[in-house]
């Protein structure tokens, strides 16, 4: 997208209509209302050659409508009704607003800018609840229709895109109001070092020496499932994450208050603590990779007892671990693309010759291959004791292809679950897939911090050398986490997206060795 707006011709459109060229399609943009219409550049095209085409009847309605075209009536100002972004926050105390930067993006998410409200501009604002006319406005606020059309014309540019002037109250959950017309989210960058010779993702040396904070880790690069709940939370009628897992552990048969414990890629240990203080008190045995994260773990989780190791290589005897979890960590072990028409080398002649091994059938296209969860899978099954059970979490999809995820700073690929099951029954294993939300009993309709509003106050907090974690707010908790009054935010059902990533897209794989 090019944020080089050029003015619409005036023998097609009206004064003060903008567009840009965004890929294939051209953005046409009303200077005064905020308004917008997209549409693919060849339909701009042929309404220039033959605006009155029959043909063109309906994408002349719809421009109507956005009172675009040089035929269009002219906007009714004082009966239109300003419309917020939902994307925009209110600093009550400092009579200004908190924006994102539309055109100035990164991989974590946009730029964001303070904009000062004057007094009248103050006063302007706190009128404005998306049901309020222009003119109804400057009645209530005592002052005249230009002072508030004068707000409204700073706010409703394609530079801000703060605010839109419409004919009717907008819908609850509108979608023109919770985005921008934007760039695209690039994707991060990928040192070369955390991909293979034959494009096979290896995380070891980010594992080992990259992860140096392990106590803003889950809030700064990698958030968690596991970590956003980590608090009680109301989805998980007010427990943490790690006690709504004991108690389905428990209901499975799989924990008993002295059933030992081992746990590979602990995070921050809050899920042992957690587990461990809703009443198991068998010992627990933290497996990481990660030397800064088994530092953090032992402060969080003090009566556990951790171990550098590599989960492929697990330090524990053959048929001695009664219960093993690994909570969010499968999607870092390796990966490796596979294109069956191209002869294989290195890492894709391995992952066939495995996948052989376990008979399993491979699709006939190029895709990726969880071949590090493959190993995993083996290597639970040589510790696990007879009768013991494991339980492994990860985002993925039952049966679509595996992608590698983009918005991180390192490469993480989602499971393919029922191939990841089918490994577990190769493997003598019994084993069932069961959505994580089922499995933690969450509620789904529980409300928390909306993602747009998550970046938004993360961003905010950051101006001001505030640190906030990643947690799935509510009310209650976020106004204990912030110093600073912020109106504005969203709240949306914690199925939909919020601080952590989306519970819907977790799956969970529950593992059995027969009793001998």
């Amino acid at each position: 997208m090019s944020w080089q707006a050029d003015p619409a011709p005036q023998e097609h459109f009206q004064l003060g209509v903008w567009w840009w060229r965004d890929g294939d399609d051209v953005v046409l943009w009303h200077g005064i209302t905020g308004r917008h219409v997209r549409l693919h550049h060849q339909s701009l095209s042929m309404l220039l050659a033959q605006p009155d085409a029959p043909r063109l009847t309906g994408l002349r309605q719809r421009l109507d409508r956005h009172y675009l075209l040089a035929g269009s009536p002219r906007p009714p100002w004082p009966d239109l009704i300003p419309t917020r972004s939902r994307l925009v926050l209110t600093l009550p105390d400092e009579a200004s607003l908190w924006l994102p930067v539309p055109g100035f993006r990164g991989p974590g998410g946009h730029g964001y800018r303070t904009f000062r409200l004057g007094p009248r501009a103050h006063k302007i604002w706190t009128c404005i609840n998306d049901s309020r006319t222009i003119a109804q406005i400057a009645d209530r606020a005592g002052l005249t229709l230009l002072d508030v059309q004068a707000l409204c014309a700073a706010l409703t540019g394609p530079e801000l895109q703060a605010l839109q002037l419409r004919d009717t109250p907008p819908r609850s959950r509108d979608p023109g109001l919770e985005r921008l017309v934007d760039l695209p989210r690039p994707a991060n960058s990928r040192p070369e070092h955390l991909h293979g010779p034959t494009g096979e993702t290896t995380l070891t040396w980010y594992h080992l020496h990259e992860i140096t904070d392990g106590q803003t880790h889950f809030d700064d690069r990698e958030t968690t499932v596991a970590h956003a709940l980590a608090p009680p939370h109301p989805a998980l009628r007010n427990r943490p994450y790690g006690a709504a897992l004991g108690e389905a552990l428990r209901r499975a048969g799989a924990l008993t208050d002295h059933t030992p414990v081992v746990e590979v890629g602990c995070g921050t240990g809050e899920l042992a603590r957690d587990l461990r203080a809703a009443g198991p008190t068998g010992p627990y045995v933290r497996v990481d990779l990660s030397p800064e994260l088994l530092r953090t773990q032992a402060r969080t989780a003090s009566t556990t007892h951790g171990v550098l190791a590599d989960g492929l290589a697990l330090p524990f005897a053959d048929r001695s671990v009664p219960l093993l979890l690994s909570n969010e960590v499968i999607a870092d072990m390796s990966s490796v693309p596979v294109d069956p028409s191209e002869p294989a080398e290195g890492a894709p002649t391995e992952a066939l010759a495995l996948a052989e091994r376990l008979g399993l059938t491979l699709p006939d296209v190029p895709h990726l291959v969880n071949v590090g969860a493959w190993r995993f899978i083996q290597e639970i099954a040589r510790v696990l004791a007879p009768g013991g059970q494991a339980w492994i979490s990860e985002f993925g999809t039952l049966d679509g292809l595996p992608a590698e995820a983009t918005q991180l700073d390192h490469p993480e690929v989602a499971i393919q679950f029922s191939q990841l099951a089918q490994v577990a029954h190769a493997c003598g294993l019994l084993a069932r897939i069961a959505p994580l939300a089922e499995t933690l009993g969450a509620d789904l309709t529980a409300q928390h911090l909306a993602r747009s509003s998550w970046h938004a106050v993360r961003a905010l907090a950051r101006s001001r050398d505030h640190h906030l974690q990643a947690r799935a707010y509510t009310p209650a908790t976020l106004a204990e986490a912030l110093p600073f009054k912020v109106e504005g935010l969203r709240w949306v059902p914690l199925a939909d997206e919020g601080p952590g990533p989306l519970i819907t897209r977790f799956y969970a794989l529950w593992m059995e060795r027969p009793a001998d």
